[in-house]
């Protein structure tokens, strides 16, 4: 089980198993972005109710960003969330 709490202080430090592509920034040559799968269970709460709850959870791995979990749809409790006007990149 992974605690979200204080991630931001979690270094990038991608491993072997990282799928990780050489960075196509020549102004920014550290830059890397890593995605791979978590070797811990993940399980997210909200309010009491377990929201998700997976061992294939895989988190991404950005310079300069706090760690991401995605987590397959079929480890999400769908019924729970509502669809908003929301959008990331």
């Amino acid at each position: 089980e992974t605690d979200c709490r204080g991630r931001g202080e979690t270094p990038m430090t991608p491993t072997e198993s990282t799928q990780e592509r050489e960075s196509g920034f020549a102004e920014h040559p550290d830059y890397r972005v890593g995605f791979e799968p978590t070797p811990k269970r993940v399980r997210v709460a909200l309010g009491g109710e377990t929201v998700a709850d997976s061992a294939r959870a895989m988190i991404m791995l950005e310079t300069g960003h706090v760690p991401v979990y995605y987590f397959p749809r079929e480890d999400v409790r769908m019924d729970l969330l509502a669809r908003t006007d929301h959008s990331t990149y």
